[in-house]
């Protein structure tokens, strides 16, 4: 039988799969009626603007849980660049700004299976530890693509209790909240895949040592 993760995986790609298209093709259909111009007042532009913005988000933002907790980033199919073209819009909607250090080419840099879920997951946990935002800069050590340094920088950056205590392999769902659930989720996924991390922190950050065992 299946374990509950790869069951997870499995519900949650079939949930953004089905998602995905029609919040797309409101993107495309916003911007089509936009290409084809008129005489609409400045009401209707505001608006159909909003329209155009919001659709894009929530399709970035599926994009995002799509790879980072849905089975479509199980495997080793995305390469880093991939990652950072998920994680950067994604942050920009709750005001952080991201960065990628790579000393190769991103694209040719494939962390191992599960390695960019990992990696987005912990982007994940990152912002909940930047109460008034800042940036998370993601930095490849090495050429071979299986060791990073993960950190977040903002005014009060500091990791939440529950959120800390999430991140314990023997915490109770019971002990788990909607805001302290992605880091457990994040954590779980490590280990499953492979990796090793360690979260150091001083004031004005936080940072992520992830390692491929």
């Amino acid at each position: 039988m299946p374990d509950h993760m790869t069951l997870i995986d499995m519900l949650l790609s079939r949930l953004f799969h089905d998602l995905i298209s029609p919040v797309s093709a409101t993107v495309n259909g916003a911007e089509l009626i936009s290409d084809l111009g008129g005489s609409g007042t400045e009401l209707e532009e505001e608006a159909l603007a909003l329209i155009g913005t919001s659709a894009r988000q929530a399709s970035e933002r599926l994009s995002f849980f799509r790879v980072a907790f849905g089975g479509a980033g199980s495997n080793n199919d995305h390469s880093l660049a991939d990652g950072a073209k998920l994680a950067a819009p994604y942050l920009k909607a709750r005001k952080i700004d991201f960065s990628l250090d790579c000393p190769v080419e991103p694209k040719l840099v494939r962390p191992a299976p599960g390695g960019v879920k990992v990696i987005l997951g912990l982007i994940c946990f990152l912002c909940e530890c930047l109460p008034r935002g800042g940036s998370i800069a993601l930095n490849s050590v090495g050429e071979q693509g299986q060791n990073f340094v993960l950190s977040a920088d903002g005014d009060g950056a500091n990791v939440p209790p529950d959120v800390r205590s999430a991140l314990e392999p023997n915490v109770t769902a019971s002990e788990l909240t909607s805001k302290s659930v992605v880091a457990h989720v994040a954590a779980v996924n490590a280990g499953r895949f492979g990796f090793r991390f360690a979260v150091g922190e001083e004031p004005g950050r936080v940072t992520v040592n992830l390692n491929f065992i």
